[in-house]
């Protein structure tokens, strides 16, 4: 992965709202699952180049800028779903995600207490 890679953040598109009316609440889910995941994903993105401002102060201002992109998306993409009619499905997933996070926190606890 080169340097421009790192300032790109994965584009997650979200449904218009006719189509997702058309599936199920399992794709549903798996489409705000998969919202998550470009979510966790872009985070990782933007600590990696969060670490790269130890030897470049320069990539502060894009840490920034693409911390406020992200939640400024989050925020919306939570909008759309609620004015969609779909508030209650999306909370389920939230809930899946608080969850996983949860895990993965834990595994981080475990690992960072054997050192």
């Amino acid at each position: 992965m080169n340097d421009d890679d790192d300032e790109a953040l994965l584009e997650f598109r979200f449904p218009t709202e006719v189509d997702i009316g058309k599936m199920n609440k399992e794709e549903r889910m798996n489409i705000f699952r998969g919202f998550f995941a470009t979510s966790r994903y872009n985070r990782l993105l933007i600590q990696k180049i969060l670490v790269k401002c130890a030897l470049d102060a320069s990539f502060y201002h894009k840490v920034i800028e693409l911390e406020a992109n992200h939640n400024r998306n989050y925020l919306d993409t939570q909008k759309t779903v609620e004015s969609y009619g779909y508030r209650e499905e999306f909370i389920a997933a939230v809930m899946e995600e608080d969850a996983a996070l949860d895990k993965i926190i834990e595994a981080y606890n475990k690992r960072m207490m054997k050192t």
